[in-house]
């Protein structure tokens, strides 16, 4: 007889996270990578030509974390029932402190987990529904906040 946690099939691949969720992350990723495209070259290209590349570069830097954070730890903190709600909290305070620290884009990608996380942590989540809400909510703040920070300069 073989022990059935033993075997390796008994974790549920990352691919079983439901398509809407996956539609959903997405949406967020998009309309986080616009308000940062929107806001970017508007608060970096008052300047010179090296502004130009500075803004480029940090921007794909910034689009690569928010890709990282949003297909690629999103879904597997998700799977982790147990953390998934302090993981969601602590990307949302990630999130207000890079803005308050940073004049970059990275609120945009680390917010957009936050909420992702968030979102998903709300519907699926039994207890600990509180550190989702405030995670929500913490990453639209950061968001929010650094999209107008860099329209105001």
């Amino acid at each position: 007889m073989t022990n059935p946690s033993a075997v390796p099939d008994s974790v549920p691949p990352i691919e079983s996270v439901g398509s809407a969720v996956e539609r959903r992350d997405r949406s967020i990723s998009i309309v986080a990578a616009v308000l940062l495209l929107i806001s970017m070259p508007v608060g970096w290209l008052p300047g010179s030509t090296s502004d130009v590349i500075g803004l480029t570069v940090i921007g794909l830097a910034v689009l690569a974390i928010m890709a990282a954070l949003v297909f690629w730890l999103v879904p597997r903190e998700r799977l982790a029932q147990q953390r998934a709600n302090r993981s969601a909290l602590i990307l949302g305070i990630v999130s207000i402190l890079v803005c308050l620290a940073f004049w970059t884009g990275l609120p945009f990608a680390v917010g957009a987990a936050a909420i992702a996380l968030g979102l998903s942590q709300r519907e699926t989540a039994t207890e600990g529904r509180g550190r989702a809400t405030a995670a929500v909510v913490l990453g639209g703040i950061a968001i929010l906040a650094a999209f107008v920070l860099l329209l105001v300069g």
